[in-house]
Order: structure tokens, then sequence, then C-alpha cells
């Protein structure tokens, strides 16, 4: 055990509950294990009774142990253990008809919604990101520079930011330099700008089958074609079944997300990233590489990025603070290696600027060191979430699905039993005040009608239980049609 905890900020009994859930999620302590007395844990922490009673009393609500009459606390076995992981591509293409509700629209516009419980947008709850803080430290800057702090921040971006990323990029084994990256108006406009830098309308581009919905759409948007190749959930795409497409057909690009796969979880070994990334470059393939979950690790070293084993400048690292800091501001960036030129001179002629004050205001962050305290409390936030979220999913829904096991970031990919149609679930659901993701959105070719996305981004609380409950009776009630 570690020595006594007295000096943090939160309550003590919510800091030794903690400190006992840590070591239940690094299998420190099993399923089955004894947890220490509670005199005995009082003794080793010098604290009283009570306080640890209190602590067991969170840990048994947290469903993490359980009280065994005259015997003392133990580790609960989780049941979500025990679930399949989801299967690769699934089933025959199906074309999607969004002629009445389009539920990327629809999905999209329920984030204001404050009546549906938000298991459908992949975003973090606001109280979870150092939203005043970075409010305080934007006033300063505004403060500070007068004037000015209404001008532009025009392209390549600010400097100071540029610094802090290049800085940061030797965490990801990547050791880029200022003049290496560009700031963008969040992971969107990297990828986009990426994209346009390597493609031409009619051109295909490989993606991962499953991939991030918000790739479709943009390929769609610019007349290319999508490429789906399967993704393993436990080594990312097939890179035996890629290796098979390309005997057969060209790709000018290849755009994926290898550390904490929106939405399946899956993280690519590192191995398979050096493969991957020589297989590309013996091609002639760009690869553009969203890695905006790559700092959210629930355990470990922070994975390197794809462009860590880029030796001839072609990857294209695109990434944003949207999901660790502040979406709503909009801060992302790129490095685009031998396309820097071209996504330099694009951005310049479609948003110009970036805003100078939230860009200043995450540099600051980034320089000062808080950066690097906030995100080790909130990688252990989201594993915990994550895990609450798959233990009441196991414990409503029935019989037959299949849940990832992500090792970073906050979502879940859930297979539900064959004959579920999530889109009429997702239509079932937001009616009752839940929203979700389905599974068709994250396919250009339609597949995965019995796939669903959850966002684990929020604390777990009795609405979320509520809705996890709501969600689960709608699956049971497909099940038995």
């Amino acid at each position: 055990m570690r020595p006594s905890i007295r000096n943090a900020e939160e309550p003590v009994y919510r800091r030794l509950a903690n400190l006992i859930e840590g070591l239940i999620l690094e299998r420190s302590l099993r399923p089955g294990d004894r947890v220490p007395s509670v005199r005995k844990f009082s003794s080793q922490q010098r604290v009283s009774i009570p306080t640890v009673m209190q602590a067991y009393v969170t840990l048994e609500s947290r469903g993490l142990i359980e009280a065994r009459p005259k015997s003392g606390f133990y580790v609960r076995a989780r049941l979500a253990d025990s679930i399949p992981e989801p299967h690769g591509r699934h089933g025959r293409p199906v074309i999607t008809n969004c002629a009445q509700t389009d539920p990327l629209e629809s999905l999209l516009g329920d984030l204001s919604n404050p009546r549906l419980a938000p298991l459908g947008a992949a975003l973090p709850s606001v109280n979870l990101l150092p939203g005043l803080k970075l409010g305080r430290t934007m006033a300063a800057i505004a403060r500070r520079m007068g004037p000015s702090s209404v001008g532009y921040d025009m392209t390549p971006g600010n400097e100071m930011l540029r610094r802090e990323i290049a800085r940061r990029s030797l965490d990801w084994g990547c050791g880029l330099k200022a003049d290496d990256i560009v700031v963008t108006v969040g992971a969107t406009e990297a990828v986009s700008l990426a994209l346009r830098a390597t493609c031409k309308p009619g051109d295909t581009v490989i993606v991962e089958s499953p991939t991030y919905f918000g790739f479709t759409r943009m390929l769609r948007e610019l007349r290319l074609n999508a490429l789906p190749v399967p993704l393993r959930s436990s080594s990312g795409i097939d890179l035996e079944a890629m290796e098979a497409v390309l005997r057969q057909r060209r790709a000018s690009a290849c755009l994926l997300i290898p550390n904490f796969h929106n939405p399946a979880g899956s993280l690519m070994p590192e191995e398979r990233k050096k493969q991957l990334v020589q297989m590309m470059v013996s091609r002639g393939i760009p690869v553009i590489e969203d890695d905006i979950h790559g700092d959210l690790q629930h355990e470990g070293a922070r994975p390197r990025a794809l462009k860590a084993f880029d030796k001839d400048d072609s990857v294209i690292l695109c990434s944003s603070f949207s999901k660790t800091l502040a979406p709503g501001y909009r801060v992302g960036f790129t490095a685009a290696g031998r396309w820097r030129p071209q996504v330099a001179a694009l951005q310049r002629v479609t948003t110009l600027s970036g805003s100078l004050l939230p860009v200043m205001a995450v540099a600051e962050f980034l320089k000062t060191g808080g950066y690097d305290r906030y995100i080790r409390s909130l990688r252990h936030t989201y594993r915990h979430q994550v895990e609450q979220m798959r233990e009441g999913i196991v414990q409503t829904f029935p019989e037959g699905i299949r849940l990832s096991r992500p090792r970073g970031g906050f979502l879940l990919w859930c297979e539900l039993p064959g004959h579920v149609d999530s889109m009429q679930l997702f239509e079932q659901a937001r009616a009752a005040g839940v929203s979700i993701a389905p599974g068709p959105l994250f396919s250009p070719d339609g597949e995965f009608r019995n796939f669903i996305r959850i966002n684990c981004g929020y604390p777990w609380s009795p609405r979320l239980e509520r809705a996890v409950g709501v969600l689960g009776r709608l699956v049971k009630q497909h099940s038995r049609n």
C-alpha cells in the first residue's frame, strides 16, 4: 500500500476509495481477493474506522467490492470481463436511407438538448474539463495584450503553441519542430486539409471499417471514394486484408485512427504501426493519422503515433485538444510532412486564421505544466467511467451482446444481437430521452446495422444508470421481436 494520502484536496474517504479502485483496475486486486480489513486499512492510512467504512460503502456503490458476512470485503467479479469483443466487418453492406431523419444531423443537434441522456456524441462532460482555469488564463492574456488580443492568428498559427506541441511530440516518439506544425480549427480542419492536399475528386481513400462518422461525411463532401478495410479489435486495421485490397485497387491516401480508435477503441501495436507505414511508403500512399485520443491511455505509457515511424515525411499527423481540454475552443493542429506547404496554402484560402485568444490560452496551459497534472487525473477518470458503463450495460442488456474493451479514450462499441436494428433503436431511444450513435453511421456502405456506440465521457450518475436501463429494455424488446 502507498503511504498516507491526507494532503490531497478531495474528501479522505473518496481518496481511499480511489486508491483501492486503482488496485482493482490495475489487477493488483483481482475478483475474489479480500481487500484489507477495515481495522487494518484504518491503521495503514492513519484514518478513522468510520472514514474507511465510508470508503468501502463508496466502493460497494461503484460495484467494485461486496461484503460477505463475518468475512470482510471482497473484490466483486465483473460481469463485463466475460463478454467477448465485437467482430470486425459484419454482414452485407446495406444502403442507409436517411430521407426522413438523418441520424448524424439529429445526433449533433441533440448536443444542446438537456432532455437527452448524452450517450451519443463523443464528448466529455464540461465538468471534467478545466474550463474555469482556461477562462481565467484567456482573460489574463487579453488584459496583457490589450487591443491586439482581437487580432488574427495567421497561418501557420501561434508560435508559442507550435513550440509546446513540438516539445510534447517527444512523448509520441516524434521529435517535431515548431516549423513542422500548422495550427488548425480543430482536428476536423486538419483532416480535411490533409485530404485536399493529397487527393483530388474521384480518388479513393482507405479507411477502417468501422470508422469515425465524420470521415465518411467528409469524404462524401470532398467527392472522394471510401475503400473500407476491416478492423481487428486487438490490433487495429487488418494489414493482411489491406495488402490484398491494394493488389486490386489503387488508393491515393489512407485515413486511420491507430490509437484508441473511434468507435472501436482498438490500439494498434507498435510493430504493426511500423509495418503499416512501411507498406504505405513502398506504394507511395500518404497516411493521414487522427491521433485525437492518443493522450488518453488508461494506464502505462502514452502510445506512439504512426508519425514516430515515418522516415520520409509520408505521414500527416492530425490532432486537437477537443477531447482533453476544450471542445469549443476548436484548437487543433497538423504535422503534414512534405505536404505542409500545400496544407498551409489551402488553409489561407479557407479559414485564413484561427481564434487567437483560445489558441494562446491552450499554449499557456501547456507551457505552465498544468496540462500534465490535469491529464493524469483525466485518464483515471475516463478509465473509471468506461468500466462503470461496461458493467452497467452488461447488467441491463440481453445475452448475446459483444462489448469493446478500450485501453484508452471514453467510447464503447457494442454489438447487439443480430436481428436488432440500431437505426430503429436510435429513434426509439431518442423518443425515450436517450441519445445513442447507431452503427451504420460508422460505415460508408451501411454496415454495422446491429451496432451502437456509447459515450462514457460523463461521470456515472443515477440519470445515466436510468438511461442505460431504458436502453437495455429497448434492446430486449427488439430481441424478442
